[in-house]
């Protein structure tokens, strides 16, 4: 039954622990996730739709907090679907990779291209929090209404465990429609639909004028083409599988359309530059071209290629135009807006500093900083918005001088909020400072925060940032072997470069407290001891550390200088005579015991070292042969320097003895005469050699005192007196007093009577 009990018991104490051990696992399971929790993906087509043979810019934008890209998170990979890509080799010669992500390779299965992206987390630093963006651009495929091209396409970002798609649907165009002339560009547009100029790569910067797709007849034929300004043509780059001569003029080619499908897309050309070299012309002052074509018939469509390099990179939004001219028709014009840029993408970190990690119990101020850094590509875009929330405990926040024709720096409602107002180059590195109290900090308490910065996909959180207030002062306590206050004792502190960085003395409760010293080692060190005190030059190492929430309290302790005193016992009939033997405890000015059995040495001598105060000696034993004298013998030891011994003297006087008077034996009158026994030489009893007793210490006695050893004479060796201990464990000797009778008598009757006993015992045995 008991069995049973215990095992019920055991039995319910396991249920009842199930529930703390799930709280356990979750939090584990938390911790090992929190570094990757703030990390946030996205994807999106800039453009919003995908149309037919135009450029496709993805846009994958990764973000996540200080300390959030360990190298758990692994790569990242970008599916994009297979029927959408008209030519794979675009993602390497189109995608422009800002730092810290690097194109690493380019896979494919029977529907879907993975790019696999690294990260190079030595560009982000454990204290920032970063926001990186790249596109992929590459061409669509010419998708018209009714063929096989789904009408959505969904693409998809895998990155530290988490997976996110966006789809987009897809603008087909109408068999019938094909245009008389057109201006396509073959580079990246941004979310408003504006051609931007690669000022990395102008080769990507590539436009073509259709000319004719219509098929028709066209007379004396002109185009005309004004290039934005800031810029110039350079040649495009041409296909390999594409026949005739590669000759460009003036940075332009002429391609013939010598093949349609049956749906009426050009399918195969030839470069035809050569045929038309003299009727290309370019005006450099007005940046405009123009191309004599000629006449043109149903089997003449021509597509006029070229590229642009930008000369200036602050041109800013413009418009490239273009126009057809015919006899026989109305001019057709066509326009695209482009504005340079530098990079497809940009990166930015921010991070948070404080001057002071530890704040000394005496100091109250703290400056913090923010930083704003891009690693690579675009500038940080206007309208980027930090806030950084305050501690309640933090008062009076100032903002230092800064730029105000770059960002706005406000504080709301306890929060240092900064807008940047124009676009933040690379080569700008921008920093700002505020400057706070935190008088209201107790000393132990951690101050800890951190700033945050609102991205299009995420929120994410700077490093934070920690301060401890903590107590620096060293508090050196002195007493002395009796644990009272010494005062006036000098001492010396000196930091780990043996730089003194304080000295000072006790006051009259024996303290002494430093300034507040900075974090680091220590030693503390008295140089110079006060009067009557002797001098403890122990180097103590002392630690200050922010942990500390107190002065650190060394305690140390010096010794009074003591002084010498020497009894000698001598005799008073004959002061030349010393006596050895004689047994003395020390008594203190308030009658207290110190020390027991101090006994005088063969020169009659007891010598002590002691500290400053008043005492006396008192005699307990007499040496044999001499008179106890307990009349106590006083003397002081003075404070201070005592160089010279202190002396005093006792004298013991000899023990008067009479001759014995011997009384006459009564003789009985009817007994006989006992002879008389002659007298025996007496036996030599070997005499034990007392044992020296060392004192014992009492309170009050810095030292154990100084005996001599004690040396007998020939004399002592067959008179030895014994000390006090051995005096009190002899077994005194019982004399027999007169007419008593002797105990044997009693022996021999106890004994016949244990015989009778015996005897009637064993006889009633036997009778029975």
């Amino acid at each position: 039954m008991g069995k049973n009990k215990k095992f019920i018991a055991c039995l319910l104490i396991a249920i009842l622990c199930l529930p703390l051990f799930g709280v356990f696992v979750t939090a584990q399971s938390g911790a090992t996730k929190e570094d990757s929790s703030t990390i946030q993906t996205s994807l999106a087509i800039v453009t919003g739709t995908i149309k037919s043979r135009e450029e496709v810019n993805l846009r994958v934008n990764i973000s996540g907090s200080a300390g959030a890209f360990i190298s758990d998170n692994g790569n990242i990979t970008v599916t994009i679907p297979k029927e959408i890509v008209y030519n794979p080799n675009d993602f390497t010669t189109k995608t422009n990779i800002p730092q810290p992500f690097k194109l690493e390779n380019v896979t494919s299965d029977a529907t879907n291209y993975r790019l696999t992206f690294s990260i190079d987390r030595s560009t982000i630093g454990a204290n920032d929090a970063f926001n990186g963006i790249f596109e992929i651009k590459f061409g669509a495929p010419v998708m018209t209404v009714g063929d096989a091209y789904h009408d959505a396409q969904t693409f998809a970002v895998d990155y530290a465990g988490q997976n996110k798609q966006v789809t987009a649907d897809v603008q087909k165009q109408n068999v019938a429609i094909m245009p008389l002339f057109d201006k396509w560009y073959k580079g990246d547009f941004d979310k408003d639909g504006v051609a931007t100029l690669n000022t990395m790569d102008a080769e990507n910067n590539s436009f073509q004028l259709v000319v004719n797709y219509r098929r028709i007849d066209l007379k004396n034929v002109v185009i005309t083409d004004t290039l934005p300004k800031g810029t110039s043509l350079i040649a495009s780059s041409t296909k390999p599988s594409i026949s005739g001569d590669t000759m460009d003029k003036e940075g332009i080619r002429i391609l013939k359309v010598t093949g349609f499908d049956a749906n009426g897309t050009a399918t195969k050309y030839k470069y035809v530059t050569e045929d038309f070299q003299d009727k290309i012309h370019l005006d450099k002052e007005t940046n405009r071209f123009t191309v004599e074509l000629g006449d043109l018939t149903v089997d003449d469509t021509y597509f006029i290629e070229y590229a642009l390099n930008v000369d200036d990179v602050n041109t800013g939004l413009q418009q490239n135009v273009a126009q057809l001219s015919a006899n026989n028709r109305a001019d057709v014009v066509k326009s695209v807006p482009v504005k340079p840029i530098k990079h497809f993408g940009t990166s930015y970190i921010l991070n948070k500093s404080v001057d002071k990690t530890a704040l000394n119990y005496d100091d109250n101020e703290l400056v913090y900083t923010l930083r704003l850094v891009s690693l690579d590509g675009d500038a940080i875009p206007a309208g980027t918005t930090i806030t950084d929330p305050l501690d309640e405990r933090i008062k009076s926040p100032t903002l230092l001088p800064y730029d105000d024709s770059m960002v706005d720096m406000q504080l709301v409602d306890n929060e240092i909020r900064i807008t940047t107002l124009v676009d933040i180059p690379k080569t700008n590195k921008m920093e700002w400072r505020f400057k706070v109290n935190v008088e209201a900090l107790k000393i132990g308490d951690l101050l800890s925060n951190q700033a945050y910065l609102t991205v299009e996909n995420n929120v994410i959180y700077s490093n934070a940032v920690s301060t401890r207030k903590y107590d620096g002062r060293i508090s050196i306590q002195k007493v002395d072997n009796h644990q009272n206050p010494v005062a006036g004792a000098v001492y010396e502190v000196k930091n780990d470069q043996a730089e003194v960085v304080f000295e000072g003395a006790t006051d009259e409760a024996g303290f002494l407290v430093t300034k507040a010293l900075p974090l680091g080692d220590y030693t503390v060190t008295e140089i110079e001891a006060p009067l009557g005190y002797v001098l403890d030059s122990t180097p103590y190492p002392v630690v200050v550390a922010d942990q500390d929430v107190t002065p650190i309290v060394v305690g140390t302790e010096n010794k009074l200088q003591t002084g010498t005193v020497t009894l000698t016992k001598i005799e008073a009939t004959n002061r030349e005579n010393t006596l050895a033997g004689a047994s003395f405890e020390l008594l203190d000015q308030d009658g207290n015991v110190l020390l027991e059995d101090l006994i005088t040495d063969e020169d009659g001598k007891v010598t002590l070292e002691l500290d400053p105060g008043v005492y006396a000696f008192v005699e307990t034993d007499a040496p044999q042969g001499y008179m106890l004298d307990e009349e106590p013998v006083s003397f002081e030891i003075e404070f201070g320097e005592n160089n010279a011994a202190v002396e005093v003297v006792k004298e013991n006087s000899h023990v008067f003895t009479p001759e014995p008077v011997l009384p006459e034996p009564e003789m009985p009158e009817s007994k006989p005469e006992i002879p008389a026994r002659a007298p025996t030489k007496p036996v030599d009893t070997p005499i034990v050699k007392p044992e020296i007793t060392l004192p014992v210490e009492k309170p009050g006695i810095t030292d154990t005192p100084k005996i001599e050893p004690i040396v007998k004479s020939d004399k002592a060796e067959t008179e030895t007196k014994p000390d006090a201990k051995s005096k009190s464990d002899a077994k005194p000797m019982k004399l027999a007093k007169t007419g008593d009778q002797s105990e044997e008598h009693f022996i021999l009757l106890g004994v016949t009577l244990l015989l009778l006993g015996a005897a009637l015992l064993w006889y009633r045995k036997s009778v029975r």
